[in-house]
């Protein structure tokens, strides 16, 4: 641009020599007007090559698939320089050697693998320095004179160029022309030099992608495999839950079977009292009541159903109730059980349902006091919530499952159960309109609170 700037400032000063008469400057106007003509269609050919530059990069760097990227590359480079052959190259430094990717023919397309015939000394010198590479006459070079395919092939100008991208050496471009094609310059090596370095970016990108797709791939396929493990495991879960669920069912449905029994055989004796045998018979049939409460409660809690049946209970008979029925467990296993009945009024419950939730919450304090201990069940009213304590002294609840306690399935040295006592009486709280929450001293015992309103809305 500055020669051309230089030229147009030259014919200026002829010009205004030339009004002032100096006519001496005359002959010197044809000159200066070919020079400018030439500059001009320098710089117009100049800008061409630079849009066709940005067509190239535009097209290039759209291209996402490597293989089509490579051809796409190869193609627009024989076009841009005028070539006759071209080789698009990939370096592998783990080989430390190179590779043809793609070979062009301009006139017949893709080059057989027979006629795939390059300067390896050229190319490696070009991947070794990083350096592009032109010469106009190959026969004569002395760099090539070592070449064979120069020869047999008559090759008579060659221009190649390393894709570099960061520093990053990927490979290069050779193009080639014969005895009767037209000869490379330097600005033809500029031209390909440039759009290898768009080339070698484009290449980068399109092996980041296929790179990431291939890593999508591996991933789907780790996650499907993963997919597939996890349901194993939650079939064979499902297939110990069920297991671990009737073992607890049996076992819990094991204290009111026990005590039907037991009675059921008492009153076989002859000798009892009417008023013997009307006791016994009661505790059958309040036995049978839990046997069907129970069974009714885990089908209720399984299908998320159950409506609450209320009805004003006095709750201090239906403690001495529950007391009476869970203490003879208590006692065989050496344990006290302690009333503590602050409030005996009525209450609008579901009596079945309640007595479950408490029933599981003794049963659970039952199973951690091994070595001896005590439970109280205790009531109190505050305004319009009746509330219902049970404080134990065993070793409290374990830091591990404090924040899971009330999940279903959660359990915890226990040889029996699924953890489904507390996820039940939580239900039933929840469903009566209240609340259950647990206090715990390691070492000092553990007591879990019911609280209910008198009247749920």
């Amino acid at each position: 641009m500055s020669t051309l700037h230089a030229q147009i400032d030259a014919l200026e000063s002829a010009l205004q020599r030339l009004r002032k008469g100096d006519f001496g400057v005359f002959n010197q106007l044809p000159l200066m007007l070919a020079e400018l003509r030439k500059s001009a269609s320098d710089l117009e050919r100049r800008q061409d090559e630079l849009s066709c530059l940005y067509e190239v990069g535009q097209e290039i760097v759209s291209i996402l698939d490597l293989d089509q990227l490579l051809e796409s590359i190869l193609d627009r480079a024989i076009v841009l320089v005028d070539a006759e052959r071209g080789f698009l190259v990939l370096w592998h430094p783990e080989r430390d050697d190179f590779e043809v990717a793609v070979a062009r023919e301009f006139a017949q397309g893709e080059v057989d693998d027979a006629q795939i015939e390059i300067s390896h000394g050229l190319i490696r010198r070009v991947l070794a320095t990083c350096e592009p590479i032109v010469t106009t006459n190959a026969q004569e070079d002395p760099r090539f004179q070592a070449s064979s395919s120069i020869v047999a092939y008559q090759i008579r100008s060659v221009l190649a160029a390393p894709l570099l991208a960061k520093e990053e050496l990927i490979g290069a471009i050779y193009v080639d022309t014969r005895l009767s094609a037209q000869l490379f310059d330097e600005g033809d090596l500029a031209l390909l030099s440039a759009m290898a370095n768009q080339a070698a970016v484009a290449i980068q990108l399109a092996r980041l992608y296929e790179h990431l797709q291939t890593r999508n791939r591996e991933l789907r396929d780790a996650l499907r495999e993963l997919q597939e493990t996890q349901d194993e495991l939650i079939r064979a879960e499902q297939l110990s839950l069920v297991g671990r669920m009737a073992a607890t069912i049996i076992h819990d449905l094991k204290t009111p079977m026990t005590a039907i029994k037991g009675y059921a055989e008492m009153l076989g004796q002859e000798d009892l009292r009417p008023a013997t045998r009307h006791s016994y018979s009661r505790t059958i049939s309040r036995a049978v009541d839990a046997f069907v409460e129970m069974t009714q409660e885990i089908l209720d809690y399984a299908r998320g159903s159950g409506a609450l049946r209320l009805e004003e209970v006095d709750v201090g008979a239906f403690v001495n109730d529950l007391c009476d029925f869970v203490e003879p467990e208590f006692i065989d296993q050496g344990l006290v059980l302690h009333r503590n009945l602050a409030y005996t009024g009525p209450l609008m419950m579901d009596e079945a349902k309640l007595r479950r939730a408490l029933y599981n919450i003794a049963s659970n304090a039952r199973d951690a006091m091994e070595t001896g201990g005590s439970l109280t069940i205790a009531t109190y009213r505050s305004g319009g919530t009746v509330e219902f304590r049970l404080s134990d002294t065993g070793p409290g609840i374990p830091e591990q499952i404090r924040d899971t306690l009330f999940e279903p399935f959660v359990t915890y040295g226990k040889a029996r159960g699924t953890g489904l006592g507390l996820a039940i009486a939580q239900k039933v709280a929840q469903d009566h309109g209240g609340s259950i929450l647990v206090e715990s001293v390691p070492e000092l015992g553990a007591t879990f609170i019911i609280r209910l309103p008198q009247r749920p809305g």
